[in-house]
């Protein structure tokens, strides 16, 4: 469908605009032609390369800074929350505990009585 359309489109602009794309065409091949420059033999100096960002022991003391700071906004725990939740953390280890070593025994038992 495209190809009908073109073909129209060219029949439609007649002979003298037909000529206007053939100069563009041989205009745009030249241009292409002499786009090509030698390649420059001259080198380049390396750039001096400017450290605008501080040295190490700078860096290290900002962000020190800025640990105390957001240490300082931390809602720390009081005592009785830290012992309770503590305790729960230890209770549930416990139970987590006994019962792997429930399993444990009953799976050996098992497995003993298959083999022997």
């Amino acid at each position: 469908m495209k190809t009908a359309k073109a073909s129209s489109n060219q029949a439609a602009k007649g002979p003298v605009t037909d000529q206007k794309d053939r100069k563009r065409d041989k205009r745009q091949k030249v241009a292409k032609a002499g786009d090509k420059k030698p390649a420059a033999s001259k080198k380049k100096a390396p750039r001096k390369v400017e450290s605008s960002k501080p040295g190490l022991w700078a860096r290290f003391q900002a962000y020190l800074r800025e640990v105390v700071y957001e240490l300082r906004k931390v809602v720390w725990p009081s005592r009785r929350q830290t012992i309770g939740s503590t305790s729960v953390v230890l209770v549930i280890a416990i139970l987590c505990g006994l019962f792997l070593g429930f399993v444990d025994l009953i799976l050996s038992r098992f497995v003993r009585l298959l083999i022997g």
